[in-house]
Protein backbone atom coordinates (compact mmCIF):
# COMPACT_ATOMS: atom_id res chain seq x y z
CA UNK A 1 0.00 0.00 0.00
CA UNK A 2 1.36 3.70 -1.03
CA UNK A 3 1.63 6.68 1.06
CA UNK A 4 0.71 9.91 -0.05
CA UNK A 5 3.23 12.39 1.11
CA UNK A 6 3.76 15.85 0.23
CA UNK A 7 7.74 16.74 0.75
CA UNK A 8 8.37 20.17 2.40
CA UNK A 9 11.99 21.15 1.22
CA UNK A 10 14.48 23.57 1.10
CA UNK A 11 16.77 21.82 -1.52
CA UNK A 12 19.82 21.81 -0.34
CA UNK A 13 22.30 18.92 -0.67
CA UNK A 14 21.51 16.80 1.82
CA UNK A 15 16.96 17.34 1.03
CA UNK A 16 18.03 16.86 -2.45
CA UNK A 17 19.62 12.91 -1.19
CA UNK A 18 16.13 12.76 0.50
CA UNK A 19 13.91 13.93 -2.38
CA UNK A 20 15.61 11.50 -4.93
CA UNK A 21 15.55 8.76 -2.51
CA UNK A 22 11.73 9.67 -1.86
CA UNK A 23 11.30 9.18 -6.25
CA UNK A 24 12.76 5.97 -5.82
CA UNK A 25 10.53 4.48 -3.53
CA UNK A 26 7.15 2.60 -4.49
CA UNK A 27 5.83 2.74 -1.36
CA UNK A 28 5.33 6.91 -1.53
CA UNK A 29 2.96 8.47 -3.74
CA UNK A 30 3.93 12.27 -4.09
CA UNK A 31 1.45 14.37 -4.49
CA UNK A 32 3.43 17.36 -4.63
CA UNK A 33 6.89 19.23 -3.77
CA UNK A 34 6.75 22.47 -2.18
CA UNK A 35 9.86 24.71 -2.01
CA UNK A 36 11.01 26.44 1.57
CA UNK A 37 13.80 29.01 2.41
CA UNK A 38 16.35 27.49 4.92
CA UNK A 39 19.83 26.02 2.93
CA UNK A 40 19.51 29.05 0.69
CA UNK A 41 16.96 31.53 -0.46
CA UNK A 42 13.31 30.12 -1.85
CA UNK A 43 14.45 31.30 -5.21
CA UNK A 44 17.52 28.87 -5.42
CA UNK A 45 15.55 25.73 -3.57
CA UNK A 46 12.62 26.24 -5.80
CA UNK A 47 14.94 25.82 -9.02
CA UNK A 48 16.42 23.23 -7.34
CA UNK A 49 13.48 21.32 -6.93
CA UNK A 50 12.64 21.78 -9.91
CA UNK A 51 15.84 20.77 -11.70
CA UNK A 52 16.01 17.42 -9.84
CA UNK A 53 12.62 16.59 -10.81
CA UNK A 54 14.23 17.55 -14.53
CA UNK A 55 16.96 15.54 -14.11
CA UNK A 56 15.50 12.31 -12.52
CA UNK A 57 12.25 12.25 -15.43
CA UNK A 58 9.56 13.53 -12.82
CA UNK A 59 8.28 16.63 -14.47
CA UNK A 60 4.81 15.26 -13.81
CA UNK A 61 4.43 16.04 -10.08
CA UNK A 62 3.53 19.78 -8.87
CA UNK A 63 5.84 22.12 -7.55
CA UNK A 64 4.83 25.01 -5.41
CA UNK A 65 6.85 28.25 -3.90
CA UNK A 66 6.96 28.86 -0.39
CA UNK A 67 8.02 30.92 2.07
CA UNK A 68 11.16 33.27 1.54
CA UNK A 69 11.84 33.89 5.24
CA UNK A 70 10.21 32.49 9.06
CA UNK A 71 7.58 34.87 11.04
CA UNK A 72 10.79 37.13 12.71
CA UNK A 73 13.86 38.58 11.35
CA UNK A 74 15.97 37.99 8.03
CA UNK A 75 17.30 34.97 6.75
CA UNK A 76 20.99 34.46 6.47
CA UNK A 77 22.55 31.09 4.01
CA UNK A 78 25.74 29.82 4.75
CA UNK A 79 26.97 28.69 1.25
CA UNK A 80 30.21 27.36 2.28
CA UNK A 81 28.17 24.25 3.10
CA UNK A 82 25.64 23.56 0.53
CA UNK A 83 27.32 26.22 -2.22
CA UNK A 84 25.95 29.52 -3.60
CA UNK A 85 23.11 27.93 -5.65
CA UNK A 86 22.06 25.17 -2.86
CA UNK A 87 23.79 22.28 -4.48
CA UNK A 88 27.37 22.19 -4.26
CA UNK A 89 27.71 24.49 -7.12
CA UNK A 90 27.32 22.08 -9.49
CA UNK A 91 26.05 24.38 -12.52
CA UNK A 92 22.80 22.69 -13.59
CA UNK A 93 21.23 23.91 -16.45
CA UNK A 94 18.27 26.04 -15.99
CA UNK A 95 15.04 23.49 -15.48
CA UNK A 96 12.91 23.65 -18.84
CA UNK A 97 10.09 21.69 -18.63
CA UNK A 98 9.32 21.74 -14.49
CA UNK A 99 7.20 24.94 -14.07
CA UNK A 100 6.16 26.49 -10.68
CA UNK A 101 2.35 25.89 -9.37
CA UNK A 102 0.59 29.80 -9.80
CA UNK A 103 -0.76 28.90 -6.05
CA UNK A 104 1.74 29.41 -2.70
CA UNK A 105 2.87 26.35 -0.38
CA UNK A 106 0.56 27.15 1.65
CA UNK A 107 -2.31 27.30 -0.68
CA UNK A 108 -1.05 23.72 -2.38
CA UNK A 109 -0.72 22.19 1.11
CA UNK A 110 -4.39 22.99 1.95
CA UNK A 111 -5.74 21.88 -1.42
CA UNK A 112 -3.93 18.51 -1.40
CA UNK A 113 -4.52 17.87 2.37
CA UNK A 114 -8.82 18.02 1.71
CA UNK A 115 -8.44 16.19 -1.48
CA UNK A 116 -7.11 13.59 0.10
CA UNK A 117 -8.71 13.76 3.54
CA UNK A 118 -6.82 11.41 6.63
CA UNK A 119 -4.43 10.27 3.93
CA UNK A 120 -1.39 12.62 3.41
CA UNK A 121 1.81 12.53 5.82
CA UNK A 122 3.51 16.13 5.20
CA UNK A 123 7.23 15.56 5.21
CA UNK A 124 8.96 18.62 6.47
CA UNK A 125 13.06 18.54 5.56
CA UNK A 126 13.45 22.30 6.31
CA UNK A 127 11.84 24.98 8.28
CA UNK A 128 8.17 24.77 9.28
CA UNK A 129 7.20 27.81 8.00
CA UNK A 130 4.56 26.55 4.97
CA UNK A 131 2.82 24.17 7.36
CA UNK A 132 2.45 26.83 10.27
CA UNK A 133 0.91 29.27 7.01
CA UNK A 134 -1.24 26.62 6.12
CA UNK A 135 -2.70 26.64 9.52
CA UNK A 136 -3.08 29.83 9.61
CA UNK A 137 -5.43 29.94 6.70
CA UNK A 138 -7.32 27.17 7.50
CA UNK A 139 -7.41 26.19 11.50
CA UNK A 140 -9.18 22.75 10.47
CA UNK A 141 -5.84 22.03 8.50
CA UNK A 142 -5.07 18.83 11.48
CA UNK A 143 -8.68 17.30 11.06
CA UNK A 144 -7.26 16.27 7.32
CA UNK A 145 -3.89 16.41 7.77
CA UNK A 146 -3.65 14.24 10.53
CA UNK A 147 0.45 13.21 10.55
CA UNK A 148 3.74 15.67 10.27
CA UNK A 149 7.47 14.14 10.03
CA UNK A 150 9.87 16.63 10.45
CA UNK A 151 13.68 16.70 10.09
CA UNK A 152 14.44 19.05 12.99
CA UNK A 153 15.23 20.31 16.19
CA UNK A 154 17.73 18.65 19.16
CA UNK A 155 17.09 16.95 22.05
CA UNK A 156 19.72 14.81 23.68
CA UNK A 157 22.12 15.90 20.74
CA UNK A 158 23.88 19.42 20.68
CA UNK A 159 22.78 21.82 17.95
CA UNK A 160 24.56 22.17 14.66
CA UNK A 161 24.29 25.75 14.61
CA UNK A 162 24.01 27.25 17.83
CA UNK A 163 25.24 24.92 20.94
CA UNK A 164 21.40 24.01 21.78
CA UNK A 165 20.06 25.32 18.07
CA UNK A 166 19.40 23.10 14.81
CA UNK A 167 19.54 24.76 11.75
CA UNK A 168 15.61 24.41 10.48
CA UNK A 169 14.30 25.24 13.51
CA UNK A 170 16.17 28.14 14.02
CA UNK A 171 15.17 29.48 10.73
CA UNK A 172 12.00 30.14 11.87
CA UNK A 173 11.52 28.98 15.96
CA UNK A 174 7.74 30.63 15.84
CA UNK A 175 6.12 28.76 12.44
CA UNK A 176 7.96 25.66 14.96
CA UNK A 177 5.94 26.23 17.66
CA UNK A 178 3.44 26.81 15.71
CA UNK A 179 3.19 23.35 14.63
CA UNK A 180 4.06 21.84 17.56
CA UNK A 181 1.80 23.87 19.72
CA UNK A 182 -1.14 22.76 17.51
CA UNK A 183 -3.14 19.85 18.30
CA UNK A 184 -5.10 17.51 16.24
CA UNK A 185 -1.73 16.09 13.76
CA UNK A 186 1.03 13.81 15.25
CA UNK A 187 4.00 15.20 14.67
CA UNK A 188 7.17 12.65 14.48
CA UNK A 189 10.59 14.34 14.88
CA UNK A 190 13.99 12.84 13.36
CA UNK A 191 16.42 15.08 14.98
CA UNK A 192 19.70 15.65 14.91
CA UNK A 193 19.58 13.43 17.90
CA UNK A 194 19.62 10.51 14.89
CA UNK A 195 20.70 11.96 11.86
CA UNK A 196 24.19 13.09 12.47
CA UNK A 197 25.17 10.05 12.98
CA UNK A 198 23.73 8.84 10.01
CA UNK A 199 26.82 8.97 7.25
CA UNK A 200 27.11 8.70 4.11
CA UNK A 201 30.92 7.44 3.88
CA UNK A 202 33.53 7.95 1.03
CA UNK A 203 33.04 3.90 0.10
CA UNK A 204 29.26 4.86 -0.15
CA UNK A 205 30.61 7.39 -2.73
CA UNK A 206 32.42 5.45 -4.29
CA UNK A 207 29.86 2.79 -5.09
CA UNK A 208 27.73 5.36 -6.30
CA UNK A 209 30.44 6.39 -8.64
CA UNK A 210 30.32 3.11 -10.66
CA UNK A 211 26.54 3.16 -11.14
CA UNK A 212 25.47 5.48 -13.86
CA UNK A 213 21.67 5.28 -13.23
CA UNK A 214 20.15 9.13 -13.77
CA UNK A 215 19.87 9.55 -9.69
CA UNK A 216 22.94 8.15 -9.31
CA UNK A 217 24.74 10.94 -11.99
CA UNK A 218 23.22 13.59 -9.84
CA UNK A 219 23.77 12.58 -6.61
CA UNK A 220 27.68 12.72 -7.31
CA UNK A 221 28.15 16.04 -8.74
CA UNK A 222 26.40 16.88 -5.43
CA UNK A 223 27.58 14.95 -2.43
CA UNK A 224 30.87 15.60 -2.93
CA UNK A 225 30.65 19.59 -2.07
CA UNK A 226 28.62 18.39 1.54
CA UNK A 227 31.82 15.73 2.28
CA UNK A 228 33.80 18.72 2.33
CA UNK A 229 31.91 20.73 4.93
CA UNK A 230 31.50 17.34 7.01
CA UNK A 231 34.67 15.73 6.54
CA UNK A 232 36.77 17.71 9.25
CA UNK A 233 34.07 18.19 11.76
CA UNK A 234 33.94 14.05 11.27
CA UNK A 235 37.57 13.23 11.23
CA UNK A 236 36.40 11.29 8.21
CA UNK A 237 35.72 11.49 4.55
CA UNK A 238 31.84 11.90 5.23
CA UNK A 239 28.71 13.49 5.78
CA UNK A 240 25.59 13.55 7.51
CA UNK A 241 22.33 12.26 5.91
CA UNK A 242 19.12 14.25 7.91
CA UNK A 243 16.74 14.42 4.85
CA UNK A 244 17.57 11.26 3.21
CA UNK A 245 17.33 9.46 6.60
CA UNK A 246 14.07 11.41 7.06
CA UNK A 247 12.48 9.97 4.11
CA UNK A 248 13.83 6.35 4.92
CA UNK A 249 12.18 6.29 7.79
CA UNK A 250 8.76 7.30 6.18
CA UNK A 251 9.01 4.62 3.52
CA UNK A 252 10.61 2.09 6.06
CA UNK A 253 9.44 2.57 9.68
CA UNK A 254 10.65 -0.64 10.51
CA UNK A 255 14.43 1.13 10.55
CA UNK A 256 13.43 2.67 13.47
CA UNK A 257 14.53 1.09 16.74
CA UNK A 258 13.23 3.22 19.41
CA UNK A 259 11.08 6.47 19.94
CA UNK A 260 10.01 8.02 23.11
CA UNK A 261 7.01 10.77 23.29
CA UNK A 262 7.76 14.36 24.71
CA UNK A 263 6.04 17.49 24.99
CA UNK A 264 8.67 19.44 22.73
CA UNK A 265 8.57 23.43 22.42
CA UNK A 266 10.61 25.29 20.61
CA UNK A 267 12.40 28.41 22.67
CA UNK A 268 11.27 32.03 21.05
CA UNK A 269 12.68 34.54 22.99
CA UNK A 270 16.30 33.50 24.87
CA UNK A 271 19.59 35.24 24.07
CA UNK A 272 21.44 32.39 23.77
CA UNK A 273 18.48 29.25 23.31
CA UNK A 274 16.36 30.61 20.50
CA UNK A 275 15.55 27.97 18.48
CA UNK A 276 16.20 24.95 20.91
CA UNK A 277 13.62 22.52 20.76
CA UNK A 278 12.57 21.90 24.55
CA UNK A 279 11.50 18.39 25.62
CA UNK A 280 10.29 18.10 29.37
CA UNK A 281 11.87 14.48 30.09
CA UNK A 282 11.28 14.52 33.65
CA UNK A 283 9.40 11.22 35.16
CA UNK A 284 6.25 13.60 35.89
CA UNK A 285 5.72 15.20 32.81
CA UNK A 286 2.31 14.17 31.97
CA UNK A 287 1.60 16.27 35.03
CA UNK A 288 3.76 19.14 34.18
CA UNK A 289 3.14 19.69 30.58
CA UNK A 290 -0.16 21.46 31.17
CA UNK A 291 1.46 24.68 32.72
CA UNK A 292 2.13 27.76 29.82
CA UNK A 293 5.70 26.81 29.57
CA UNK A 294 4.84 23.74 28.19
CA UNK A 295 1.30 23.49 26.68
CA UNK A 296 2.55 21.28 23.61
CA UNK A 297 1.10 18.06 23.18
CA UNK A 298 3.68 15.22 23.02
CA UNK A 299 5.20 14.45 19.59
CA UNK A 300 7.37 11.50 18.68
CA UNK A 301 11.09 11.76 19.11
CA UNK A 302 12.90 9.35 16.99
CA UNK A 303 15.76 7.73 19.36
CA UNK A 304 17.57 5.16 17.35
CA UNK A 305 17.69 4.00 14.07
CA UNK A 306 19.04 0.92 12.07
CA UNK A 307 21.88 3.31 10.36
CA UNK A 308 23.70 0.32 8.52
CA UNK A 309 20.41 -0.86 6.85
CA UNK A 310 19.67 2.09 6.33
CA UNK A 311 22.62 3.48 4.16
CA UNK A 312 22.36 0.17 2.10
CA UNK A 313 18.37 1.09 1.64
CA UNK A 314 19.06 4.33 0.34
CA UNK A 315 22.35 3.02 -1.92
CA UNK A 316 20.16 0.09 -3.02
CA UNK A 317 16.94 2.42 -3.72
CA UNK A 318 18.89 4.87 -6.37
CA UNK A 319 20.55 1.46 -8.12
CA UNK A 320 24.26 2.07 -6.48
Amino acid sequence: MTQKIIVDTDTGIDDAMGCVLALHRSELEIIGFTSVFGNADVGLTTRNSAVLLEQLGRDDIPLARGAARGFVGIPTFNPEIHGHDGVGNANFPEPSRVTELSISAAEFIIRAARYNPGEVTFVALGPLTNLALALMLDPELPSYLPKVVWMGGAVYAPGNVTPVGEADACHDPEGAQMVFEQIGWEVTVVSLDVTDTTLFRASDLERLKRSSTPAANYLQRIVPFYMDFYSPLLGERACAMHSALTIGLVARPDLILATERLPISVELRGQTTRGMTVADRRSGRKVSRNRKWMSAPEAVLVRDVDRAAFVEFFLESIGA
